[in-house]
């Protein structure tokens, strides 16, 4: 649904403290997740000196979890704020394809950013592509999360990683095995890597081109129409 028209020059609050925290905290957290990932299932094919004094694929590893693990926390953090946040922070994981008009903003901003209309209409809090977006970001992460919590169920003796060994049973059940979770997992980095690509083109693009802030909004909290 479209928002209320924004006046120039006058900011309006969107982004509470806890969904921008959660938005640079998951920035370092997925570059780390992407690169160590990329590693661990490359590895390179030499390293100087002794395994056991470099230590490389271990601390690699180490890099992989702690990362995988602040996605983890930070995310369940998010799920729980959307409760209690304002609207806009619902807007990635509401999205309400049974709104008319929101479909109607949906194809406009598809012409939008294929170059076909003009201008773009305005929005307070996400508009309704980037609302897809974000939803289709988050079921990639979700993707990871479970497949990676799965992988690390099978070596780990802690009780409390035991029930995901359920994602582990639901390869098995598919016809699949171990491996179909690293392929899974796998699969959603380079989806999420894609998610990315196209979602810092799409924020550049709109502080552009765009009449109002994107970047500055996610420091601050403020959006404003620019003149």
């Amino acid at each position: 649904m479209e928002d209320e028209q924004l006046i120039p020059q006058k900011p309006v609050y969107v982004y509470q403290l806890p969904v921008r925290v959660w938005h640079w905290v998951m920035v370092p957290a997925v570059a780390v997740l992407i690169v160590t990932g990329y590693i661990i299932g490359k590895p390179w094919m030499s390293v100087t000196g002794e395994p056991v004094t470099t230590f490389y694929m271990g601390y690699t590893r180490m890099a992989h979890f702690i990362a995988g693990f602040i996605l983890i926390i930070a995310t369940l953090f998010r799920l729980v704020y959307m409760i209690f946040g304002n609207r806009y922070s619902r807007e990635l994981f509401i999205v309400p394809i049974w709104e008319k008009s929101w479909r109607q903003g949906l194809w406009s901003d598809v012409r939008w950013y294929l170059f076909l209309d003009s201008a773009p209409r305005e929005y307070i809090g996400h508009n309704p592509l980037a609302q897809v977006g974000m939803a289709a970001g988050m079921v990639f992460m979700a993707v990871i999360m479970l497949t990676g919590l799965g992988m690390y169920a099978q070596d780990s003796t802690q009780p409390i990683f035991r029930p995901f060994l359920a994602v582990l049973d639901f390869a098995y059940l598919i016809g699949g095995n171990g491996q179909e979770l690293r392929s899974l997992h796998r699969l959603g980095m380079l989806l999420l890597v894609t998610f990315v690509t196209v979602h810092i083109y799409m924020v550049i693009r709109e502080e552009i081109m765009g009449k109002t802030t994107l970047v500055s909004t996610m420091f601050s909290g403020y959006r404003l129409r620019r003149h």
